[in-house]
């Protein structure tokens, strides 16, 4: 039987806070995971405001995941986090 591992509720935390904090600075992002037990974290942007250039958002998505991963108290990303700018 095939197990489907399920997310603990720390690292639905930390997505739902990123994804709020970013939301808030008017950055829309599709998906936060996280990527091999905490190593990593994907966010997908998916748009941002005009005044704000790509390095500008690509700090706001650092500072959130790595606020939201101390305050929940879920592994920091020791590899980085990957940033997809889609729009």
């Amino acid at each position: 039987m095939t197990t489907i591992p399920h997310a603990r509720p720390a690292e639905s935390l930390v997505r739902t806070g990123v994804a709020g904090a970013l939301a808030a600075r008017g950055v829309t992002v599709t998906s936060v995971e996280m990527l091999f037990d905490g190593r990593e974290w994907a966010v997908a942007v998916s748009s941002h405001p005009e005044a704000m250039s790509e390095t500008e958002v690509r700090v706001a998505v650092w500072t959130a995941v790595l606020n939201y991963t101390a305050v929940f108290d879920v592994p920091a990303p020791t590899d980085g986090v990957r940033i997809s700018l889609l729009g």
